[in-house]
């Protein structure tokens, strides 16, 4: 028992400053782990977003609007809000015959070759009383992203 207490006063500080300093690293390289493993997912979140970014200024984005002018004059207006050029922009009207009873068409709503972006192309339509209150598109172009990408849209009047 001797033996044992004397060995604790000349190595037991000795002991317990080697368990804190183990104990101590341990932590260290957890937490090291841990930082690590945030900014992997961190650079990850921010690479998607960079790819993102990148995505979208390659794309154009089209939309439509109808502005009513005097005597049952309106016009369409073929918007590119996106960031970039859309090529090759065709439009298909969805709606039935039915559907557009009372809606006359000036002309055929393009193909327009390019709308750049922020500008705009237009038609005339011709509107009768009782027409619908909509008119559902499809508007379908190609830009820098990808060929052929379409919106569906219903446009009020």
């Amino acid at each position: 028992m001797e033996c044992l207490l004397s060995f604790i006063k000349e190595w037991g500080a000795l002991l317990l400053s080697s368990l804190g300093i183990c104990g101590g690293f341990c932590a260290y390289l957890r937490h090291d782990r841990k930082i690590k493993e945030q900014e992997l997912r961190l650079n990850e979140l921010q690479i998607k977003q960079f790819e993102k970014e990148e995505a979208k200024e390659k794309m154009a984005e089209m939309k439509a609007n109808i502005i009513h002018s005097h005597g049952g004059i309106a016009k369409i207006i073929f918007v590119n809000v996106g960031k970039n050029d859309a090529k090759h922009v065709r439009i298909d009207i969805l709606s039935s015959e039915e559907e557009m009873s009372g809606i006359y068409l000036h002309g055929s709503f393009g193909p327009y070759d390019v709308i750049n972006p922020q500008s705009y192309r237009e038609e005339i339509m011709s509107l009768c009383e009782g027409h619908n209150d909509t008119i559902r598109l499809k508007i379908t172009w190609n830009d820098e992203y990808q060929n052929n990408r379409s919106v569906s849209l219903t446009v009020p009047f």
